[in-house]
């Protein structure tokens, strides 16, 4: 399904002006902040990061607490628009219209961003929602080194779980992690997966503690070289109380490591 909706989207490697925007709600007016990027082509660069590391997004409204996931399925650079998938619990999207805008916030190369759409326009692909918003203004983005590309260290967490609609095992390591989602390498499965897929029986180890839970696919990253691991993203669910607060104890264990290594 994300395949399908990335060739409909296509690519494109142009730039353009800068549409105007609303006033910012989340985020200071001030553009000559040194945490903020504003100017296009590092936006554009940072977006396309963002894309093609398949990273997983959080999702906030002005007017909730609640968080949803998504991820960019596409920037096109000569329009200054990117296109996000569906929010995930899926009543999150009924929040998307009448020009509400949004935040988006995730973690690229262990550093924090932020930034803000607006004007976002609902499409559809085989009954499933996507969105297109302009290229926000500015985007928080605090510690950026030209040269960093340091991760946190999860590339040695192993995965496990079962597909739900096969039972088929699947095997694979960490490469992304937050508080709502996780992006696995798969390494030992034949089994075709799709979006939208459920897999259960998940589990990784974080330190000493055995993390439980299941996962809904968002995305997957078919790699064209059978060297490489195919990538998939999803959202955590059936998290204990328990999980919730071992899992964030370990992701700001995480951060304060990566801060350690840029202050090095």
């Amino acid at each position: 399904m994300l395949s399908a909706i990335k060739n409909l989207l296509g690519k494109e490697h142009e730039t353009s002006p800068p549409p105007e925007y609303l006033e910012e709600e989340f985020i200071p007016k001030r553009i000559e902040n040194p945490n903020f990027l504003t100017d296009t082509a590092q936006i554009n660069k940072l977006l396309k990061s963002i894309e093609q590391q398949a990273v997983l997004c959080t999702i906030t409204f002005t007017n909730s607490d609640e968080e949803f996931s998504s991820s960019i399925l596409d920037v096109k650079p000569h329009e200054r628009t990117l296109y996000l998938d569906a929010l995930t619990p899926d009543h999150g999207n009924s929040n998307i219209g009448n020009n509400t805008p949004l935040k988006l916030s995730t973690h690229l190369n262990g550093i924090h961003l932020a930034f803000k759409l607006t004007q976002l326009e609902t499409y559809n692909s085989q009954g499933i929602a996507y969105y297109k918003a302009p290229f926000p203004e500015r985007v928080f983005y605090p510690q950026r080194r030209k040269s960093l590309r340091v991760k946190p260290s999860t590339s040695h967490i192993p995965f496990s779980g079962r597909i739900s609609k096969n039972d088929a095992s699947l095997g694979g390591t960490v490469y992304d992690i937050s508080r709502s989602g996780i992006g696995i390498k798969i390494s030992n499965t034949h089994s075709r997966i799709l979006r939208g897929d459920k897999i259960e029986k998940c589990y990784i180890m974080l330190e000493d503690y055995r993390l439980d839970f299941e996962m809904t696919v968002r995305f997957t990253k078919k790699s064209n070289s059978d060297s490489q691991p195919t990538l998939i993203g999803g959202t955590f669910e059936k998290l204990s109380n328990q999980s919730q607060k071992k899992l964030a104890r370990f992701l700001i264990s995480l951060e304060r490591e990566e801060i350690r290594k840029n202050k090095s």
